[in-house]
């Protein structure tokens, strides 16, 4: 009987403790919450996230892409392009749909050169909060605008600012799009007159096969396009496009 007592009393002690750790628990989440010290998470949409390497295991490439937007850059475009010839590369060219349009010519011959042109969407727009319907008016625009200006379809597709929202993912994927990011960003838009900055950075950066490296036609990037590619091969990878280093059905 006193064995009884004693087991209630200490299990009742335990409940107390048990309680108080939830309390204290829930308190803690609730303020992280309430001041948004972490974002909410919605398992579904990790799922659905863009690649940031590619899908192919033992690839041996790094992918190089470089986003064209803006249509003042022309002449780094140029650049790029006499780089890559003389390092007999190829990579991956993302262009929006207005671009496209404007710059058929030189577009054109990006693809005569054997690179791969890649869908940025029609204009430099936050997609993440655009509508399932605007992304897909704005995905398909310029996919018609890109497919019959090469002769060739498109497989990736890359949101301008890497602004992914779901309805994003879901108009791409509603299209065969294949959505990508990024996992090595040069930030040459920021530092485009500054290669050396961009080549450290570079140089920092953990790349390894699979890795999708993030570029944009500026000065510097045309100084420092050929130390970035040295950096890759220096790790016993090749540089190339996406289709190099995903699974393409």
């Amino acid at each position: 009987m006193v064995m009884m007592v004693l087991n209630k009393h200490k299990l009742k002690k335990i409940l107390v403790f048990i309680l108080i750790i939830l309390l204290i628990g829930g308190g803690v989440l609730f303020t992280i919450k309430k001041n948004q010290l972490i974002p909410s998470i919605n398992i579904l949409d990790l799922a659905k996230a863009p690649y940031t390497q590619g899908t192919k295991k033992n690839s041996g490439y790094v992918a190089l892409t470089c986003n064209v937007d803006l249509g003042w850059e022309d002449e780094y475009v140029i650049s790029i392009l006499e780089t890559l010839k003389k390092e007999n590369i190829h990579i991956t060219f993302n262009v929006t749909g207005k671009w496209a349009e404007n710059k058929e010519d030189l577009l054109l011959k990006i693809k005569k050169e054997g690179h791969e042109i890649g869908n940025h969407g029609y204009k430099h727009l936050d997609y993440a909060n655009l509508s399932y319907d605007d992304n897909y008016k704005q995905i398909s625009t310029s996919k018609k605008i890109i497919e019959d200006a090469i002769g060739e379809k498109t497989n990736f597709f890359q949101a301008p600012a890497g602004s992914f929202g779901s309805n994003t993912v879901k108009a791409a994927e509603d299209l065969n799009y294949i959505c990508f990011k990024w996992d090595v960003d040069t930030i040459d838009w920021q530092d485009r007159d500054n290669p050396e900055r961009i080549i450290e950075r570079i140089k920092n950066k953990n790349i390894v096969d699979g890795s999708i490296v993030l570029m944009h036609p500026t000065n510097a990037t045309t100084k420092c396009l050929d130390d970035i590619i040295g950096i890759i091969r220096d790790k016993s990878l090749k540089p190339g496009r996406l289709s190099d280093v995903f699974i393409v059905d």
